[in-house]
């Protein structure tokens, strides 16, 4: 099979010319138009004045804002049209005289009643809210452990079993076991309780050298048993009772110590 050749052939394309009109409108499509009929109500709502070529000479001092205030939102009645800024107009009447008072007729009692008054608050058994401690502090009894052992009630007042209980006030000289319990320090200097509380009362740190607060309470064992004479002891009272009376003082003196500090 053979080919025939033409050397003298010229292929010329030509560029077609694109049509005026294109989706069936000859207008300019602009993407986001400022203005014309491709501007809704909405767009014209919130679009920015468009002002082109306006420079600085050509604004009038006197209707600056009047495309502002004239503006056209809508020209088929769905835009509002009351003016921009509203100008309230109050009725204010003119200045007079103050009336003068009427005079007032003064009641025969205050309150216009001769009624007795009732007090505010009153007197009943029970605490008031505000006579409570906000703050709240457990306390709890002190105890002498031992390993392996049991454990002993350490007691607020010190008991001291001895046949004969010679100890003598420091400042008085009266026997301290009768008036029952008194404070010693160390089994050498005692006092008792109406001297102790005396000194004490008056803010005393210290009495011939020692300090009031290292004085400790003292009892003697009359109540529990009698050693007649002797240092045997004869039980009075049960260990039961003994014990029970022990862990009630040990109870109440966390309530009710027998002297405060200034640091409570």
């Amino acid at each position: 099979m053979t080919w025939d050749i033409t050397e003298d052939f010229q292929y010329v394309v030509t560029e077609q010319v694109p049509p005026r009109i294109c989706f069936g409108t000859g207008l300019e499509r602009v993407t986001l138009p400022m203005s014309g009929p491709a501007v809704s109500p909405f767009m014209r709502r919130t679009l920015p004045e468009v002002v082109p070529n306006r420079g600085p000479g050509l604004y009038e001092a006197r209707d600056g804002f009047y495309d502002v205030t004239h503006r056209i939102i809508s020209t088929r009645g769905l835009g509002s049209k009351e003016p921009r800024w509203k100008s309230k107009h109050e009725y204010q009447p003119p200045p007079q005289e103050p009336p003068l008072p009427k005079p007032v007729k003064p009641y025969c009692a205050p309150f216009n009643s001769t009624s007795k008054r009732k007090g505010l608050f009153k007197s009943t058994a029970s605490p008031a809210p505000c006579d409570y401690l906000p703050e709240y502090k457990k306390r709890n009894m002190k105890f002498a452990y031992s390993f392996g052992g049991k454990k002993v009630l350490r007691c607020p007042v010190m008991i001291k079993c001895v046949p004969y209980n010679l100890d003598e006030c420091a400042v008085c000289g009266c026997s301290c076991s009768a008036q029952g319990d008194y404070w010693q320090f160390e089994d050498r200097l005692a006092l008792c309780r109406k001297h102790y509380d005396r000194l004490f009362k008056h803010c005393l740190a210290r009495y011939q050298g020692c300090k009031l607060a290292d004085f400790k309470s003292v009892r003697d064992c009359f109540f529990a048993h009698a050693h007649n004479s002797c240092k045997a002891a004869l039980k009075i009272m049960t260990t039961e009772d003994i014990n029970k009376k022990l862990r009630k003082e040990a109870y109440l003196d966390l309530y009710f110590p027998q002297r405060r500090f200034c640091e409570q």
